[in-house]
């Protein structure tokens, strides 16, 4: 209890006094200080978390731009095998052409190729679309086989939706045929 007592009457000193300020004020200061090390140890964490959510957006942006690379190439590819033209009415007009070479090659004899367009307000604006053409025609059954071979080996998507085949005199049938023909608008057409 005496060694207390001393320490409690060096305190009431005015050097006491300046010894516990003086521990007082060390100990703000390491606080202080530590305070700031934890906020500038924070500060570089987040930092870090940022940077490395930077570089894997990054490379997620570099595997996006070839994946977007590679589709463009697939898309340029199918176009290839689309009809194209700046209307639906103009791109009907060039299949009825082609289908008119390709059954005159084959010696088939069209007695009516109809192309139908759809043509619905929202459709209009559509980039892609279909041409459905109504054939009825006339032939022998090798004619309609080198047709369809002729078909097969064109460079353009064409569906066979519906085909009736009827024996029309001794060897020739008549030939009911329903195409669908696919296409891609050159520009959207604004009305």
């Amino acid at each position: 209890m005496n060694r207390l007592n001393q320490i409690i009457a060096l305190i009431r000193t005015r050097n006491g006094l300046f010894v516990v300020v003086g521990i007082l004020a060390a100990l703000n200061i390491g606080r202080f200080a530590y305070s700031k090390y934890i906020e500038v140890r924070d500060g570089i964490e987040s930092k870090q978390a940022l940077h490395d959510q930077y570089q894997i957006s990054t490379q997620s942006i570099d595997s996006l731009r070839n994946r977007i690379r590679q589709l463009e190439e697939r898309r340029d590819q199918f176009d290839r095998h689309l009809f194209s033209g700046t209307s639906a009415e103009e791109i009907a007009s060039a299949m009825q052409l082609k289908l008119q070479e390709l059954l005159g090659a084959a010696g088939l004899s069209p007695e009516s190729l109809r192309p139908l367009t759809k043509s619905s307000g929202k459709d209009e604006e559509k980039l892609y679309g279909e041409v459905i053409v109504k054939i009825r025609l006339s032939g022998d059954l090798e004619g309609f086989l080198k047709f369809l071979s002729s078909l097969y080996k064109l460079n353009y998507f064409f569906k066979i939706e519906n085909f009736t085949l009827k024996p029309f005199k001794t060897t020739e049938l008549k030939i009911f045929l329903e195409l669908k023909g696919f296409y891609r608008l050159t520009k959207v057409e604004k009305k």
